[in-house]
């Protein structure tokens, strides 16, 4: 099945599901922290997991009625997403027919609130709901809370990701904060353990955020320390 006209709102889908990604032509939009040169689609950048932000912004932005107790002003500094580009992207929804999200979804913070501002969105667009693993979802049942502040992502950050050949790819700004040199051993520290991990700059990735396919990271941002190791 080919799919086309679609807004992603997950981080680096070609690398989550390449197969899936690759039955997606026409217009399509991602709205990320990451911009995935490998999707055929209009970037918009967010902060990091901000999603539950930038849904709530296209929801009030889309019916300021429903949601009369957001603050598009707010929503709109805090996830980094600007209220003319929700305005583009608002617009593109007219003739979109798919929101596509990670099918790990539950485990992102407010998940809950994610779901219902989703199934807002599909309901008024007309819009089939697709996780990145290619099945529909339904989300009629979800219930809408308190948005729970986002957290603070300042710094170096690791970004969980199945690369399958075991090294810490980068940019440059990453390596020039880190003070450390392509292809060197560096000590990592997150979430509380440690590892070690090889470098890799990628001229293609820009930021503070470096991907890296370990079981041990759970979600799938981690702030991390490091160094070069002795």
């Amino acid at each position: 099945m080919r799919y086309q006209n679609a807004l992603f709102l997950m981080d680096m889908p070609s690398l989550k599901n390449p197969s899936f990604c690759e039955k997606f032509s026409g217009e399509n939009v991602l709205i990320s922290c990451l911009e995935d040169k490998n999707l055929p689609a209009k970037f918009y950048k967010c902060e990091i997991a901000s999603l539950s932000f930038v849904l709530a912004l296209l929801c009030k932005m889309s019916d300021a009625d429903a949601f009369g107790d957001l603050d598009e002003g707010y929503l709109s500094a805090e996830s980094c997403l600007g209220e003319e580009e929700a305005a583009e992207i608002l617009s593109f929804l007219q003739t979109a027919k798919y929101l596509v999200v990670d099918e790990n979804l539950n485990a992102t913070k407010d998940g809950e609130n994610i779901k219902y501002f989703l199934n807002f969105l599909s309901q008024k667009f007309q819009l089939e709901i697709l996780n990145s693993g290619g099945e529909r979802c339904d989300f009629k049942n979800s219930k809408r809370a308190a948005l729970k502040e986002l957290d603070n992502y300042d710094g170096l950050v690791l970004f969980k990701v199945p690369l399958q050949d075991g090294y810490l790819h980068c940019s440059r700004q990453f390596l020039s904060l880190a003070r450390c040199q392509d292809k060197s051993e560096v000590e990592v520290e997150a979430g509380g353990f440690k590892f070690r991990a090889l470098l890799k700059l990628d001229e293609a990735l820009q930021g503070t955020i470096a991907l890296l396919d370990n079981e041990k990271l759970g979600f799938d941002f981690t702030q991390i320390r490091i160094k070069e190791a002795k």
